[in-house]
C-alpha cells in the first residue's frame, strides 16, 4: 500500500466522537516541581563536593589538597551525573505529551494525526537479575503511525482510563510486534520450546536416567508366582 494513500478512517472517526477536549499523559515526576526533585538528587553527590570546597576556602584552609581536591573530584562527578541528565531527556522526548480528537503531540512539538496510525503495541519489559528473568507484560504503549511513533509509559497518572482509550479504538493491536490474531501460535511455539528445554536440562536428564535404571532392576527381578521348581 502506498503510504502516501493510507488512511485510517476508523480511528479518525472513533477519536473525533470520544475524545474531548485534551487528554494529558503525565508521568510521574514531570511537574517542576518534580523535575527540580529529580535533577536535585541526579546532581546532590557533586554539589556536594563543591560546598565542601567552597566551605574549605570560606574558612581560609591553606592546604590546597582539601580545597582543590574536593572541587576536582566534584568537576568529575558532573560528567555520570550529566549523562544521566541528557539520557533521561533523550527517552522523554519519544513521550506522548496528550491526545485530542485530532492526533498525539509529542514532549517535542512532534503532531501525529489519527489518520495516520498503524497499529498500537503492547510491550513487554524484561528483567533479568542473575539467573532469574521476569517479565512485565504490557508494560508500556507504543503507537505506531506513518511519520514516526510515541510511547506511553507505564508510570502516568490516570494509567488505567489511558489504557482503556487506546485499547477501545479501531486500531490494528500488537503484542510485542507481533499481530495479536498470530499470538496464539507464537504462545505455542514458546510453550514447546520451554518443554524441550525442561527435557534437555541436566535434572530431566537425570531423571529420566533414573527412571531407566529403576526399570531395568525391576525387569532382572525374579517372577513369582508361575509353576514350582522340581523336588
Amino acid at each position: 500500500m502506498n503510504s502516501n494513500q493510507y488512511y485510517n478512517q476508523p480511528a479518525a472517526d472513533w477519536a473525533r466522537q470520544n475524545i474531548r477536549g485534551r487528554v494529558e499523559v503525565r508521568p510521574f515526576l514531570s511537574s517542576r516541581a518534580g523535575m527540580i526533585f529529580t535533577y536535585s538528587l541526579i546532581f546532590c553527590v557533586p554539589a556536594a563536593f563543591f560546598a565542601l570546597a567552597v566551605v574549605a576556602f570560606a574558612l581560609g584552609v591553606r592546604d590546597p589538597y582539601i580545597v582543590k581536591g574536593p572541587l576536582f573530584i566534584g568537576l568529575l562527578m558532573l560528567i555520570p551525573c550529566g549523562t544521566i541528565a541528557l539520557l533521561s531527556a533523550y527517552v522523554r522526548r519519544g513521550f506522548a505529551k496528550y491526545f485530542d480528537a485530532e492526533g498525539v503531540s509529542g514532549s517535542f512539538a512532534q503532531r501525529f494525526p489519527w489518520g495516520k496510525l498503524y497499529y498500537v503495541d503492547h510491550v513487554t519489559k524484561h528483567i533479568r537479575a542473575g539467573r532469574v528473568s521476569h517479565r512485565i507484560k504490557d508494560n508500556q504503549l507504543e503507537l505506531v503511525f506513518e511519520g514516526g511513533k510515541v510511547i506511553i509509559p507505564p508510570l502516568i497518572h490516570d494509567r488505567a482510563e489511558i489504557w482503556e482509550m487506546i485499547n477501545r479504538m479501531p486500531a490494528d493491536v500488537r503484542d510485542d510486534g507481533v499481530p495479536r490474531a498470530g499470538r496464539a501460535e507464537s504462545a505455542q511455539a514458546e510453550a514447546m520450546e520451554y518443554l524441550l528445554g525442561l527435557l534437555k536440562s541436566p535434572d530431566a536428564s537425570r531423571q529420566h536416567s533414573d527412571k531407566k535404571s529403576t526399570a531395568e532392576i525391576r525387569g532382572n527381578e525374579p517372577r513369582s508366582g508361575g509353576k514350582g521348581s522340581p523336588g
